[in-house]
């Protein structure tokens, strides 16, 4: 009885406490929501003067020219994230095409990309038709189109797939790419499929099919993804 009567007091305090828990919890939430994270300080707006000598705008003199990675709307930050740590090891700038279904202050997206940041170069495009200007007018339409999706008509290992100056362009995570991008790419560079067994999976993570074009074409391009970039030495190990 005493041990009942124990627990009934015990019950009856935590009750007490709740709209006092509730109300500290409230205060967390709103701290949580508020807090701001500053974006990556790879990011940079569209808005600069382009050189339509150069098939990509590059950071500094590391950045490859010869090659870009283009998202379409994607919607999840972790993605994005891990994609630009994918270009910042490879060497390749990556464009963001807007509406994004995150902000660039998102603390997943820097996350996901680690300390990165500064060796990639990112621009980001209001939307399709701001990146189709600025490809076509601001750069003179250099290199090619190149879409993937599930409904691409060939392989995406096809030998002679990819040549320099390419710009590799992947849809959102649940819409794939936009029709007016798709048509474009269609009379461009073509549209290419990564292989999957649809019985079993819907389709590839968007960061892994990025990785799996990208690395495909680097290897067509010129054989290494990183050629005349050894590492160094003391670089840290690749599996962080």
């Amino acid at each position: 009885m005493a041990r009942t009567s124990a627990f009934a007091m015990f019950a009856a305090r935590q009750h007490a406490m709740l709209p006092q828990l509730a109300r500290a919890g409230g205060a967390t939430s709103r701290l949580r929501r508020a807090r701001r994270v500053s974006p990556p300080p790879g990011f940079r707006s569209a808005s600069a003067a382009a050189q339509p000598s150069d098939a990509v705008e590059v950071a500094d003199d590391n950045q490859r020219r010869d090659l870009a990675v283009v998202l379409v709307s994607p919607q999840i930050p972790g993605n994005t994230g891990t994609i630009a740590r994918t270009c910042a090891a490879t060497r390749v700038p990556l464009h963001l095409v807007g509406p994004l279904g995150f902000t660039l202050e998102d603390s997943q997206l820097k996350r996901a990309g680690l300390d990165y940041w500064n060796s990639v170069c990112v621009k980001v495009h209001d939307d399709w038709p701001a990146f189709h200007s600025y490809w076509r007018d601001e750069l003179g339409s250099p290199g090619r189109l190149v879409a993937f999706s599930k409904f691409g008509a060939r392989p995406h290992a096809e030998e002679g797939a990819y040549r320099k100056g390419d710009w590799l362009l992947f849809g959102a995570e649940t819409t794939g790419l936009p029709d007016e991008a798709h048509d474009v790419c269609a009379k461009s560079g073509g549209v290419r499929r990564i292989p999957i067994d649809e019985q079993h999976v819907r389709s590839l993570n968007l960061a892994v099919s990025v990785g799996v074009g990208a690395y495909e074409a680097l290897r067509q391009i010129d054989g290494s993804p990183t050629e005349g970039n050894p590492p160094r030495p003391d670089a840290p190990g690749s599996h962080e």
